[in-house]
């Protein structure tokens, strides 16, 4: 098989590094077991890694891999990598997580290992400790009146899978050995008090919680999420604060937790799969635009700077192949991951049409479905055919929708235009008033003298009849010249009928100018004013005009599949996570709701959705949402618990065991499951079932002996 480089490069004999580079990785990331072989013996070095020093931290995906590993050579490599993954400065020769959890590890051994007959790492604080850090307040009963020895402590912020704000109770059962964590729901106030008459009443320990420790504690011993309402008359209590330890014991695997280690394993891979290079050899061209609906969202297009920068592959047959990669994770202003939009795209040309692109410069034009909002976009470009990744960032912000007024929010100079298919325009990138336009290849375009600078432009004003806007103009004003030389600036002055407004209030418009000026920097300037109303925006575009040959034509593909995932919600739902980032959970909710109505096995959807429910104590929209989307294999064990808990509240606790039991046939180890489910039947009075439940969760938390 051969290479060629459009534009003449150099051809050259060889196997398909493409396809070895993707089996290597696939065989990394999802190691199969070889037939026959035994399970490897770990050396103590490796084995004390594994079991002590990284097992609250690691995957369950990362603990399989390294347990495969065949040599000492990959074991040593794991680890770097797993430590270098967590890194909060990648590259650095310090790595300050690592050295914090080592830290934290030390001190647990120091502090919570006197009397618990275990080393330290081992307890429930020592566990505790290493997964969060030091708690940000601490409470100690240690010679309270009618209560065995309790610490309280307190969390805010934590980790993002985490609630905001919760406590971690921790006890000594029956007055000796170690401190263990304390369930409100398997434990119960009744375990914290001495007194024979708390035993087995809620009721009266909570009393004597109250006389001796005080009411917040006696609250805590009801919920560890502040939040939370709790009946202090009954002592009944939900499963949440039983939801939240399982949660912090499996903090590594929680979703969020576990996809963005996979995120920056899958960076990571990159610089060893392919090399990785910083985006010298990238344009980057970004629009905001908003499409006959009314929703926003940025355009996008990365371009290639020349022609012999795309390997194109020659086959037997007499075409040619390329393959390429486009990975655009949309961060928020803080740097927190938002969502990760990855193609890749693999074609063929004719050799006719192979000669016919040899001198264009290769594009990728994309869309991403953004509501206004401040964003920072994590761009990586990949040719497969030369294993060569291009990286780069960029800050972007989508203007906020106008109450009234204009919003004016991006400029963009633009090589060619042609009609857009009317029932794909709102999926095409860079395609406005039912036209779709080619970007110039860089946003602060470079022209020669006495050429033309075409640019097209959105204005968005407040969604109305277009029938009220007959008969109103809107003055539009060019002015563009060069900042160093005052005087230079030319001038013109049009109007634009207010007609033109869709129902969703936006209008495209656009102006070729004819560039006559000498060489420099210059500024364009495009305000729109309503001569009714007063009000106005602006926007603006820097350019060039310098003696230069023309720049290469550009030859651009679209983003493979944005119908596809249109139709089956990902849209939606990368929609409402920019919502839930941005802090705006109702839009969020409305979004999520839809994509999991396109797609009843979106999980994402599905778990947002319902913790959003949930917490507004909304029960039955919990139900609803379950009714209309039922749940899968794969839905996370939390999700399934909050939906069974709003089942009950509705009335409908033989419902909630039914998707209680379907989960436990995959799922039989999760403790949790098993107090729910003891739970739903004591509630419908099947009293010997609920302590047979009781006992195996029990029997799942103890620890295990070594």
């Amino acid at each position: 098989m051969n290479e060629t480089r459009l534009n003449g490069g150099p051809i050259k004999t060889r196997v398909s590094r493409n396809l070895v580079a993707l089996l290597a990785i696939a065989a990394f990331c999802v190691p199969q077991p070889v037939l026959g072989q035994k399970k490897q013996k770990l050396e103590k070095s490796y084995r004390e890694w594994l079991e002590r020093d990284v097992t609250y931290i690691i995957t369950k995906d990362e603990k399989d891999a390294f347990l495969r590993l065949t040599s000492n050579e990959a074991r040593d490599k794991f680890i770097e990598d797993f430590w270098e993954i967590r890194n909060p400065n990648p590259g650095s020769p310090s790595n300050s997580y690592k050295d914090e959890i080592y830290q934290r590890i030390a001190f647990a051994d120091a502090r919570f290992g006197i009397g618990s007959g275990v080393e330290g790492w081992r307890t429930d604080r020592g566990r505790t400790y290493i997964t969060l850090g030091p708690p940000q307040q601490k409470q100690v009963f240690r010679n309270s009146a009618n209560l065995y020895p309790i610490e309280i402590w307190f969390y805010g912020g934590a980790n993002p899978a985490l609630p905001p704000f919760f406590y971690v109770m921790f006890y000594q059962r029956e007055g000796r050995g170690d401190y263990r964590f304390y369930s409100p729901y398997a434990d119960g106030p009744d375990k914290l008090a001495t007194g024979v008459e708390a035993i087995n009443s809620r009721v009266a320990a909570l009393k004597l919680i109250r006389d001796s420790a005080g009411p917040e504690v006696a609250r805590v011993s009801l919920s560890l999420l502040p939040d939370e309402p709790v009946d202090e008359s009954t002592g009944i209590v939900s499963l949440e604060s039983d939801v939240l330890l399982d949660s912090i014991k499996n903090l590594a695997n929680m979703p969020v937790n576990r996809d963005e280690i996979l995120r920056r394993r899958t960076l990571r891979e990159t610089v060893s799969s392919r090399i990785l290079l910083e985006a010298r050899n990238l344009d980057i061209v970004t629009f905001p635009a908003r499409d006959s609906r009314g929703l926003t969202r940025l355009d996008y297009a990365v371009r290639l700077h020349n022609p012999k920068d795309l390997s194109m592959t020659a086959e037997p047959d007499g075409r040619y192949t390329y393959a390429i990669e486009v990975r655009v994770a949309v961060l928020s202003k803080d740097n927190q991951p938002i969502f990760t939009q990855e193609k890749k795209l693999a074609d063929s040309v004719t050799k006719a049409r192979f000669d016919a692109l040899k001198d264009k410069v290769f594009g990728y034009e994309g869309i991403l479905p953004l509501p206004p909002g401040k964003y920072r976009l994590d761009l990586q470009f990949t040719d497969w055919s030369q294993k060569a990744a291009y990286h780069t960032t960029r800050e972007v912000e989508i203007p906020a929708l106008p109450k009234d007024g204009l919003v004016v929010p991006s400029v963009l100079p633009f090589i060619s235009a042609e009609n857009a298919d009317p029932s794909l325009a709102d999926l095409m990138p860079f395609a406005v008033g039912g036209v779709q336009f080619t970007p110039r290849a860089d946003k602060d375009p470079v022209l020669g003298p006495g050429t033309n600078l075409q640019v097209v432009y959105q204005i968005w004003a407040p969604a109305k009849d277009p029938r009220q806007n007959l008969g109103k103009k809107l003055e539009v004003h060019y002015a563009y010249g060069r900042p160093a030389a005052p005087g230079s600036a030319k001038e013109i002055k049009e109007e634009v009928g207010m007609d033109q407004f869709n129902a969703a209030g936006s209008l495209a418009t656009g102006k070729r100018l004819s560039l006559d000026q000498v060489n420099g920097n210059y500024i364009l300037t495009v305000s729109v004013n309503s001569p009714d109303t007063k009000q106005g925006s602006f926007g603006t575009l820097n350019f060039k005009i310098l003696d230069m040959p023309p720049a290469p034509e550009p030859w651009d593909v679209l983003e493979p599949g944005i119908a596809q995932d249109a139709e089956k919600g990902v849209l939606d739902q990368q929609r409402g996570l920019c919502y839930w980032a941005l802090g705006q959970l109702d839009e969020a909710r409305a979004w999520f709701r839809r994509a999991l109505q396109l797609d009843h096995s979106n999980e994402v959807a599905r778990a947002r959705l319902v913790d959003a429910y949930y917490a507004k104590k909304d029960y039955a929209a919990v139900v609803s949402l379950y009714s209309d989307a039922g749940v899968t294999e794969h839905t996370h064990s939390e999700t399934l618990l909050r939906i069974a808990t709003s089942l009950a509240k509705n009335g409908k606790t033989p419902q909630a065991i039914s998707v209680i039991e379907k989960a436990m046939a995959s799922r039989p180890e999760e403790g949790l499951l098993y107090l729910a489910l003891a739970q739903y039947y004591s509630e419908i009075g099947s009293t010997e079932k609920a302590a047979e439940l009781t006992e195996k969760a029990k029997s799942l938390a103890a620890p295990a002996k070594d």
